[in-house]
C-alpha cells in the first residue's frame, strides 16, 4: 500500500479543513442566490448545492486533504489551482481554510464571472481566475511565472475529451505538485454504470427541452444526429447509410476527430478508430463527455506514462437519508476501509492522487495504479 494512503490520519490538518467547512457553510447557507447577479445556471447549479451544503463541503474537504497532506510547503505559502471549478465551492474552501493562494480555472466563461461575484459578496476573493482549458492555464502559470504546489476537482475529469492530452500537457509544468482529481464516474460500481448508461443512451440519441438553468455551453440535440449532419456535411457525396454508419463508428469523438475517420473510410475503407465502452458518448461540438466511464488500468497507464505516480483511491459515502439507507451506506464504507481495491464495486466515487516529479523517468510498463479506500472520514 503507498505511504500516502496508510498514514495515520493528520489531525491538525482534518480539524483544520473541518473548521473552515463550518465556517463557509455558515456563510453560504445565508446568502441570497438570487441577488448575486448570477446566471441561472450556476443558481440551478449552487442553489442545489446548498441544499446538500454539508455534504458537498466534507467531500471537497477530502480533496484539500489529500492536497495538503505530506506537503512542505506552508499553507499560507501554497498554491492550489481548483481545475473546472465550477461555482467555485473549492476554491473558496480553500481560502477559507487559510490557503495562500488559489486559482480557480474553469472552462465557461460564464461561470468565470459568476464566481467573482460569489467570492466577494462573502468575503473570500480570489486571487486568479483564469478562463479557458488545460493549455491556458498553463500559459497564465508560465506567463506569471508560478509554481503550482496541486490542482484539484471534482467531477471534472470524467469530462475532458482526451485525458492523455490533459496529462501530458500538465507534465510540461518545471516543478513538483500533486494532482487531486476526485469523479463519481466509477465504473466499478455496477448500479451506477447501469443508470449512467442510460444517461449516455438518452444524450446519444434524445433531443433534450431546455429548461431553466440550463448551461449554454451544452447542445441540446442528440449527439447521434449531430454527427450525422457533420459527415454529410464534410463528405456531402457520401450515401444516407454510410453516413449513418459512420455516425455510429465515431460516437464519442470531436468534430476534428470524427472527419479524421471520414477522411479515413474514404481513403480505406474502413475506420480503425473504436468506442472504448459500450455506451460511452461525448458532444461532438465541444468534447464534453457524458460521465466518461474509464478503465482503471487504462487510466493509471496513462498517469504513469506522463510521468505521475499515482493511486486511485475508493471515496466512502457521507451518511445521510432515511435509516436503511444509513445502514447501507455504512455497510459499503466498512468495506472499503476493510477490503480497500476490492469493494471498488462499492465506491460511492474514486479519487486520483497523483504526485508529479518533473525529473523522474516515465514509466513504460503500464503497470496499474494502488487502489484503496479513503481513510478520512
Amino acid at each position: 500500500m503507498d505511504k500516502k494512503t496508510n498514514e495515520a490520519i493528520n489531525k491538525p490538518l482534518a480539524n483544520q479543513i473541518e473548521s473552515a467547512q463550518i465556517r463557509l457553510y455558515d456563510k453560504l447557507v445565508h446568502l441570497d442566490i438570487k441577488s448575486l447577479n448570477i446566471s441561472e445556471y450556476n443558481q440551478r447549479y449552487l442553489g442545489g448545492k446548498i441544499s446538500k451544503i454539508k455534504q458537498k463541503l466534507s467531500l471537497y474537504g477530502k480533496l484539500l486533504y489529500f492536497s495538503l497532506i505530506n506537503s512542505p510547503v506552508s499553507y499560507e505559502s501554497f498554491v492550489l489551482v481548483d481545475y473546472g471549478g465550477g461555482s467555485g465551492l473549492i476554491s473558496l474552501l480553500a481560502i477559507e481554510m487559510g490557503i495562500g493562494t488559489v486559482i480557480y480555472n474553469d472552462i465557461y466563461d460564464v461561470s468565470c464571472e459568476d464566481v467573482n461575484r460569489l467570492s466577494n459578496s462573502i468575503g473570500l476573493t480570489l486571487d486568479h481566475i483564469v478562463c479557458g482549458d488545460v493549455d491556458d492555464l498553463i500559459s497564465y502559470l508560465h506567463k506569471n511565472t508560478i509554481l503550482i504546489n496541486a490542482i484539484t476537482s471534482y467531477d471534472v475529469l470524467e469530462h475532458i475529451y482526451d485525458v492523455e492530452y490533459h496529462f501530458r500537457s500538465l507534465g510540461s509544468l518545471s516543478n513538483q505538485f500533486r494532482v487531486v482529481y476526485g469523479s463519481g464516474a466509477n465504473i466499478a460500481n455496477p448500479l451506477y454504470v447501469y443508470l449512467v448508461s442510460k444517461s449516455h443512451r438518452r444524450a446519444e440519441y434524445n433531443n433534450r427541452e431546455k429548461r431553466w438553468g440550463h448551461k449554454e455551453r451544452d447542445t441540446l440535440q442528440s449527439y447521434f444526429e449531430i454527427r450525422k449532419n457533420m459527415i454529410s456535411s464534410y463528405a456531402p457525396d457520401l450515401s444516407s447509410k454510410k453516413v449513418e454508419w459512420l455516425a455510429r463508428s465515431t460516437r464519442g469523438l470531436i468534430q476534428h476527430d470524427i472527419e479524421k475517420c471520414v477522411d479515413e473510410y474514404s481513403s480505406k475503407g474502413k475506420v480503425t478508430y473504436r468506442p472504448d465502452h459500450p455506451t460511452n458518448t461525448c458532444d461532438p461540438y465541444t468534447g464534453n463527455w457524458c460521465e466518461h466511464l474509464m478503465n482503471f488500468r487504462w487510466l493509471a497507464k496513462v498517469l504513469k506514462n506522463e510521468g505521475f505516480s499515482a493511486e486511485i483511491i475508493s471515496g466512502q459515502y457521507n451518511i445521510s437519508g432515511s435509516l436503511p439507507v444509513k445502514i447501507l451506506k455504512l455497510f459499503f464504507n466498512v468495506l472499503n476501509k476493510v477490503f480497500g481495491r476490492r469493494s471498488m464495486f462499492a465506491a460511492a466515487y474514486y479519487v486520483v492522487n497523483a504526485d508529479f516529479i518533473a525529473e523522474q523517468n516515465t514509466a513504460q510498463d503500464g503497470s496499474s495504479a494502488t487502489l484503496h479506500s479513503i481513510p478520512v472520514n
